[in-house]
């Protein structure tokens, strides 16, 4: 199951470098000069294989990048971001104008105003987090595509609904629910759905999965 979901949405590391156009050495380098994001997983592998031709034992270290990654690498080349101060200029500019544009928007105006308070989570400190988390693979983890502007609606949609959640579901309002379905759906679109032993510790149960059962499974049906 692991194994299936890996190579359904990410490439072992001598796939991304060829679909890339690099060497491993350059990937490398690119992730020793704090450009490129690590591997998300990394798999050791002690098998052994059998059939009717022979027998092949296998020990070796397995590294997944989130196929969305290849985009991150199209950036690096297209802007020359030869330096970790120059990717994350570009990271961040990409981050902040996705803020803008949720927070300007429909749904985002509206969760704004109920928690004014979230939106102002995204300080300098976060921000050197977020980067930090990037550039070890998390979002590799978390999100479908590991791009800026989804690493930040990934971010904010979990906080959304965490807030809403605080109250308990037969104390909100039918528009409250209503609001909470549309941010569940929302955080659906761009969190990733994880690797199957995960889910259970993740994100996605605590703020989709569990809130779809406790709060909107009435509604829905």
């Amino acid at each position: 199951m692991l194994l299936n979901y890996l190579f359904s949405h990410f490439h072992e590391e001598n796939d991304f470098a060829e679909a890339a156009g690099i060497s491993i050495a350059d990937l490398r380098e690119l992730q020793k000069s704090r450009v490129m994001p690590l591997a998300s997983y990394i798999v050791d592998s002690r098998s052994r294989s059998t059939s009717f031709v022979s027998s092949f034992e296998d020990d070796t270290v397995y590294r997944f990048h989130l196929k969305g990654y290849l985009a991150w690498l199209k950036t690096i080349d297209r802007l020359g971001l030869d330096s970790e101060e120059r990717a994350r200029a570009c990271f961040e500019q990409r981050f902040n104008a996705a803020r803008e544009t949720f927070l300007s928007g429909g749904l985002g105006a509206e969760l704004a105003a109920l928690a004014p308070d979230v939106p102002a989570r995204f300080d300098r400190d976060h921000a050197a987090a977020t980067w930090a988390h990037f550039l070890k693979g998390v979002y590799g983890v978390c999100t479908r595509d590991g791009q800026p502007e989804t690493v930040f609606l990934k971010q904010i949609g979990v906080m959304f609904v965490e807030r809403m959640a605080e109250t308990p579901p037969g104390r909100l309002s039918r528009d409250r629910l209503a609001l909470l379905g549309r941010t569940v759906d929302f955080l659906d679109d761009v969190e990733s759905p994880f690797a199957p032993h995960e889910v259970a510790q993740a994100s996605r149960q605590r703020c989709i999965i569990d809130i779809r059962a406790r709060y909107l499974a009435a509604q829905a049906a």
